[in-house]
């Protein structure tokens, strides 16, 4: 027979809390599990993220098996507590009652928690986290940061990878300080072979004048087309590599946009599925509390020259009164309507009710929840860039990134799109007059810069049978003042851009592409650029209305 093993009570009541929010039996717990056994055990808990560095520091992996739950909870307390201290000093700092402190005032303190330990590193990798760099920091950003103080590795290992960098760094400078001067050195040596290739020409120019005089000027072309070809193509690659990294940090943040999302598709079973079990009688707890308050009322009437009876039933009423707005307030939470969230919270700190339940403070989360998501939805519907980044930073601020994951991944996209016509408004507008003009000298346009201008008098209005003519595109890119091009391009709407007209431009825009065009003519590709850009955000509103309509029915 094998030993029995001992297990000792406080053991058991761990297994026993682990089995309880295990209820998939897999033997370990995720970071939105134990936030809330955390929350269960310390009022109001600790944010996701904290949690989530929790597990990193006392978890060997990204979950908390059942022989870590001890050393997580231990490590989750500690953050806790910290946390409670740390938002005092952040008060303190926040002299104004913003809710926010400058990045110098939060190195400051960062500094000053981590003492010698403090990482430079990780301080510069949160700056350029952030969404708005220079913007106030508010609590939430560096709560995590301010809890994990660094260890004495940690300094030690930092240390040793700035030395690694400065060492790669200056590396790479030399070899910079290397390619430069090879450079420097081949286009000295092609100046010079130039210079003497020119200077031999003039001696054959000077010796037959007559008979080399077209041969040079051939020459003299050929290096200045060379010349120009090669200033295009650096222009273009450049353009290209700019476009490629900023398509990357898109798909790079809708990629975190569609996690949050699923996380919270998963805080909102959760909180359905406590919500059902919590409140799932409420609405006949309410009414019942009610019925005994009107009959406290009545008896309360029928006693009125008896005092002791009179301030017992007073008493009574008082008990029942309160019960109903402790239902009401319950009610509020479950349907999560808005407006019956802010007259219950009212009426609830009007009367001083005793918050036994913490109700008032989950319902003022949710109000603060919704009304996050109502702003969030109100700016997306202006479609004006800094309202929406201020409704993203709210979000952010409260730190509802996982419940409202759905909203802000569309929001995000929306104010990515905005950005984008924004950019090309600004291209629009530095767009030199001698580009124009080099579009509206052609006598005959090659086929590609006919059609690209053909769309983009599209989407202005014009009628495609307008344009069918050179001579009439020439005429209204001519156009200055109020009808000028540039000016027009800058005053587009795109929900003021006929879908039929859209639609026939984007045909036309297709059989290009953007590489093909640049190569052809640079201000016409600024025009394609626009005008797709254009279509797309008109063709997308259009899909909103209809999906709306739909929905209304």
């Amino acid at each position: 027979m094998g030993e029995l093993i001992n297990v000792s009570p406080d053991q058991q009541v761990l297994q026993h809390v682990f089995k309880q929010y295990d209820s998939s039996c897999k033997g370990e717990l995720n970071a939105i599990l134990m936030q809330a056994l955390h929350g269960d055990l310390r009022v109001g808990g600790i944010s996701l993220p904290q949690v989530v560095a929790s597990i990193k520091y006392a978890c060997v992996g990204d979950h908390c098996q059942r022989s870590e739950l001890l050393n997580l909870l231990q490590e989750m307390d500690r953050r806790y507590y910290l946390v409670q201290d740390l938002r005092w000093e952040f008060s303190l700092i926040d002299r104004h009652q913003k809710d926010t402190i400058s990045e110098e005032e939060a190195r400051w303190m960062v500094q000053t928690v981590h003492g010698k330990f403090f990482s430079r590193k990780k301080w510069e990798t949160f700056l350029k986290s952030r969404a708005i760099p220079g913007s106030g920091v508010a609590f939430a950003e560096i709560e995590v940061l301010l809890c994990s103080i660094p260890s004495r590795g940690e300094s030690r290992d930092e240390e040793l990878e700035l030395e690694r960098e400065r060492e790669d760094r200056l590396r790479r400078q030399k070899l910079l300080e290397e390619e430069k001067d090879r450079l420097r050195k081949q286009r000295d040596d092609e100046r010079r072979r130039l210079e003497e290739e020119r200077q031999r020409q003039q001696k054959e120019k000077r010796k037959n004048l007559k008979e080399d005089d077209g041969k040079i000027l051939t020459n003299l072309s050929v290096l200045d087309i060379q010349f120009e070809y090669n200033y295009k193509y650096i222009i273009n690659l450049r353009k290209r590599e700019e476009e490629e990294r900023r398509r990357r940090e898109e798909e790079e943040e809708q990629r975190r946009l569609r996690e949050l999302e699923e996380k919270q598709r998963e805080e909102e079973e959760r909180r359905k599925r406590e919500e059902e079990e919590l409140y799932k009688d409420v609405e006949t707890l309410a009414k019942r509390a009610e019925e005994e308050e009107k009959r406290a009322e009545e008896e309360l009437k029928r006693h009125k020259k008896e005092d002791e009876e009179r301030e017992r039933l007073k008493q009574k009423h008082r008990e029942l009164r309160d019960k109903k707005l402790r239902y009401n307030l319950k009610v509020a939470i479950k349907s999560r309507d808005k407006y019956q969230l802010e007259y219950n919270i009212t009426e609830f700190k009007k009367d001083k009710v005793e918050d036994v339940d913490m109700d008032l403070m989950k319902a003022e989360k949710l109000l603060k929840e919704l009304t996050s998501r109502d702003g969030l939805k109100r700016a997306m519907t202006k479609r004006e860039i800094e309202e929406l980044e201020r409704a993203i930073q709210t979000v952010k601020k409260h730190g509802f990134e996982v419940q409202l994951a759905k909203e802000l991944a569309e929001a995000n996209e929306l104010l990515v799109r905005l950005r984008r016509l924004e950019r090309i408004r600004h291209e629009i507008l530095e767009l030199k007059q001698s580009t124009v003009a080099e579009i509206r000298s052609y006598q005959t346009p090659p086929l590609l810069v006919h059609t690209i201008m053909t769309a983009t008098f599209l989407i202005l209005g014009h009628k495609e049978k307008e344009t069918k003519d050179w001579k009439a595109v020439q005429a209204l890119v001519g156009k200055t003042g109020k009808e000028s091009l540039k000016r027009r391009c800058l005053e587009c709407k795109p929900e003021g851009i006929a879908l039929g007209a859209a639609k026939r431009a984007k045909t036309l825009l297709n059989k290009f592409e953007l590489d093909e065009v640049r190569d052809v003519s640079a201000g016409a590709a600024t025009f394609y650029v626009f005008s797709t850009t254009m279509i797309e955000e008109a063709l997308d509103l259009q899909e909103q209305k209809n999906a709306a309509a739909e929905g209304a029915k």
